[in-house]
């Protein structure tokens, strides 16, 4: 290295009168990177150019640790930036920004103080990349020699030299540049054959296509539905269930199966009064007669009459049987009483003609049996409404066994209540609660599931696209509403190829000698299909990585 010249010196001294230095960094370059280029930096003003991609630079703490590296190396920095977000944050730690260089060249900061009066063209600043070696780049300056680098140079393809510290011959001359050339040629021919080699190796590409086989699988499990179990238990075979219920009231209509004879027409006739006074007599309506002879069979008058003043005066009256039916039929002569004894003692009362019309129909009788068989009649009705109910409040994925559902009478009223009575129907208010034991059917399917995947092959998986439950018969329904039933599920279950083992078993091989090793080591449900391109060279390549195999389950 040669000595520092006194231009030289002179030059170091002006370093601050030299124009701003602009660094561009790269999108990777940290706080550490621009507290290099600052310490190395020959100019007193240095306009950092930050990439749109550099995101390690944009906080505020590595603008505050910038802006001190600054500081501290004696330096004016700026940054160029169009970010208006990382000008905000500057601004908070005291650094200017522009928006490009050519914005920071228009507002002269590219020119240090010192020397304000000329405008610097684009083409005169010192940049990151810019080596000044010529001293006229600097008028009247000769500046310092930098540091040599070590530059990596690219060497000469090796050649054959035959080395002799006697003077050679032409022919000797002419034999040693043959055996140069032929050494060349030696050596390019080792290169092409390496090269075709690995050309063959990477070029080929392979294709296999397979098909694994599937095996159907089927189980079925009983189950138990209990409203009292929370989660589901794979030892047991217990699943979570829940009660639903309604309140319903219902009436019920039906007609005794007994029958009896109802008496139902009054017999009706008419009646004399005899008068034994010389006064004449009022008799009232509804004065009550009657036989006196075998039943008493009573009538009531059904005007008021008045019998003349003379004895054996008369008056005619209309009378009515007090009861119905065929007993008020009574014959001539045979109503001769008066149940008024001051009556009685005026007149006396004779039928002279029977009276008629006394009559008697066929009416039913309640029993204790239609009353069991109405009750019957009203539970089922109330069952089916109650179930229907039930099952249209049923949520996604649950289901109501019929078996569970129960009718519980709160309360039940007969009218005619007594057995025996005679009535034409018999009716029941019943008041109830239908309730029932719903089930989820996710948990009886994961349960299924569970059974089915036990019950694969080794080497195999389940393809859930063929999975398929059913929900069998109830077994049983017991006191606490818990619930047994059976459920039967079906499934594929596909058989596992490792493609990698694959690829390596059939690296190399002939076309034909691939696909009868694949369909004699593999479960498959077809025969393998292979191809290789370039096809004319009619086997797989060497390298497992490039064949492509592709499995459709």
């Amino acid at each position: 290295m040669r000595k520092m010249t006194q231009p030289m010196a002179e030059a170091e001294g002006m370093i601050r009168g030299k124009p701003a230095q602009v660094i561009y960094l790269d999108p990777d370059d940290d706080v550490a990177v621009v507290r290099d280029r600052l310490e190395w930096a020959e100019a007193e003003r240095v306009l950092l150019v930050l990439p749109s991609r550099n995101r390690s630079l944009r906080s505020l703490v590595s603008l505050k640790l910038i802006a001190r590296y600054a500081s501290s190396t004696g330096h004016v920095a700026a940054l160029v930036t169009p970010d208006p977000r990382v000008g905000e944050l500057a601004a908070e730690v005291g650094l200017t920004t522009f928006r490009s260089v050519e914005h920071a060249r228009r507002s002269q900061w590219l020119i240090s103080t010192g020397e304000t009066s000329q405008p610097i063209s684009s083409s005169e600043l010192v940049t990151a990349y810019d080596e000044v070696t010529e001293p006229d780049k600097v008028p009247g300056v000769s500046l310092p020699e930098r540091p040599l680098r070590k530059i990596a140079r690219p060497k000469w393809l090796p050649v054959f030299r035959i080395k002799s510290r006697r003077r050679l011959s032409p022919s000797q001359m002419l034999v040693q540049r043959l055996l140069s050339a032929l050494g060349f040629l030696l050596l390019l021919a080792i290169l092409s054959a390496m090269i075709g080699v690995v050309v063959l190796l990477l070029y080929p590409e392979g294709s296999i296509q397979l098909k694994p086989r599937r095996t159907p699988v089927q189980t079925e499990l009983t189950l138990r539905a209990d409203p009292q179990t929370e989660r589901i238990n794979y030892q047991t075979l217990d699943i979570p269930a829940r009660l639903a219920q309604v309140e319903l009231r219902d009436v019920g209509v039906i007609a005794p199966s007994g029958a009896s004879a109802l008496p139902t027409e009054r017999a009706s006739g008419a009646v004399t009064f005899i008068n034994r006074t010389l006064q004449e007599v009022t008799v009232p309506i509804s004065t009550t007669v009657s036989t006196s002879r075998g039943l008493n069979v009573r009538f009531t008058t059904n005007i008021t009459v008045t019998v003349p003043a003379a004895v054996n005066a008369t008056a005619v009256v209309t009378v009515t049987a007090v009861d119905p039916g065929p007993i008020g039929n009574v014959a001539a002569g045979q109503i001769n009483r008066i149940e008024n004894p001051i009556l009685a003692r005026q007149l006396a009362v004779i039928n002279e003609l029977p009276t008629s019309g006394g009559a008697v129909k066929q009416a039913g009788v309640v029993t204790r049996e239609d009353k069991d068989r109405l009750w019957s009649i009203v539970l089922q009705k109330m069952y089916q409404e109650g179930y229907n109910r039930l099952k249209g409040e049923l949520a996604e994925q649950e289901f109501l066994p019929p078996e569970s559902v129960i009718v519980l009478p709160l309360e039940g009223i007969f009218t005619p209540s007594l057995d025996g009575e005679q009535a034409d129907q018999l009716s029941l208010d019943m008041h109830a609660v239908v309730r029932g034991t719903v089930i989820a059917t996710q948990h009886a399917n994961q349960l299924g599931l569970a059974a089915l995947q036990a019950e694969m092959p080794k080497g195999h998986k389940l393809d859930p696209r063929s999975l398929r439950f059913e929900i069998g018969q109830v077994l049983s329904v017991a006191d606490d509403r818990s619930v047994t039933f059976t459920i039967r599920a079906w499934g594929e279950a596909i058989a596992q190829i490792d493609t990698d083992q694959v690829a390596s078993m059939v690296r190399g091989l002939p076309i034909d000698q691939a696909q009868r090793l694949l369909a004699q080591q593999l479960p498959l449900a077809e025969p393998p299909f292979v191809s290789v391109e370039p096809n004319w060279l009619g086997r797989l390549p060497w390298l497992p990585f490039r064949i492509r195999i592709d499995v459709t389950e």
